[in-house]
């Protein structure tokens, strides 16, 4: 090839990265398209739908199925429990949608176990069990917590957790969940039925060192028909804030399978 020829192929090749502007200088015009993590947080009241103790999980499955989240946090989940058929809801639901799993019993529970899960498209590994403080009488509450591999170099921990009814209890799980959130050193969400609000003195705890999945406001999720209180929610830590760009958060209407909606939270990165 003649030597002017293989100049004119650099300058094309160039032209295609950098445009000028109007000065004379290079700027570059190709960006690269960010990604998307979508993920959904939901309370599936052990399959049943309000008001009723008729299990369906494949009612859970299909409206899983119909988001296609890439990360899910249930809460009230049953292992081996008989009022859902003895059945490990993790584990099937995760079967149903072709993902991984990990589950965190939070009580025992008529010869089985129940608590909070986490299922994901990607990769998982080191999973842990992390029991949250009972300061007074309550149910144990847990937290499902995983390593997620992304690829090409993004990780994140996420969570999943469901904290308990009365505020001394849900206070000092949001002290110990900030001291996960710092801990960590890196990228953190837990996806959790909160049993509050963001404006509750135990949720402004935790916005010292987490944001919540609120985007024009907090979705509201229970109860399920006629919705009026936003406590199921994603909450990332600052590295996370910092890696995923919240774009949307909305509570899926029309989703009666449980007697929470689910919530499906969009991110870039």
């Amino acid at each position: 090839m003649k030597k002017n020829q293989i100049l004119l192929l650099i300058l094309c090749l160039c032209s295609t990265v950098f445009a000028c502007d109007g000065k004379g200088k290079e700027v570059p015009t190709l960006q690269v398209e960010k990604k998307k993590l979508t993920v959904m947080t939901y309370n599936i009241h052990h399959g049943a739908p309000e008001g009723s103790e008729v299990v369906n999980l494949e009612n859970i499955a299909n409206t899983l199925k119909a988001k296609n989240p890439d990360l899910i946090a249930l809460q009230e989940v049953d292992v081996n429990v008989p009022r859902s058929g003895k059945v490990n809801q993790a584990q099937k639901l995760a079967e149903l949608l072709g993902m991984e799993y990990f589950f965190s019993k939070s009580i025992d529970y008529q010869g089985g176990e129940y608590g909070v899960a986490v299922l994901s498209k990607f990769p998982i590994s080191n999973k842990r069990r992390i029991e949250l403080p009972m300061p007074t009488s309550g149910e144990k509450r847990s937290v499902a917590l995983v390593s997620v591999n992304l690829g090409e170099g993004v990780s994140l921990e996420f969570g999943s957790t469901h904290l308990d009814l009365n505020v001394p209890n849900r206070t000092a799980q949001a002290i110990q969940l900030n001291a996960l959130g710092m801990e960590a050193n890196k990228p953190m969400m837990i996806a959790a039925d909160y049993n509050a609000e963001v404006n509750t003195s135990e949720l402004q705890e935790m916005q010292k060192v987490f944001s919540f999945s609120c985007k024009n406001g907090c979705p509201n999720s229970f109860p399920v028909r006629n919705p009026t209180k936003a406590i199921d929610l994603v909450a990332s830590n600052k590295k996370s804030s910092d890696t995923f760009g919240l774009m949307s958060a909305v509570a899926l209407t029309g989703s009666y399978a449980s007697d929470h909606l689910p919530v499906l939270v969009v991110y870039n990165y």
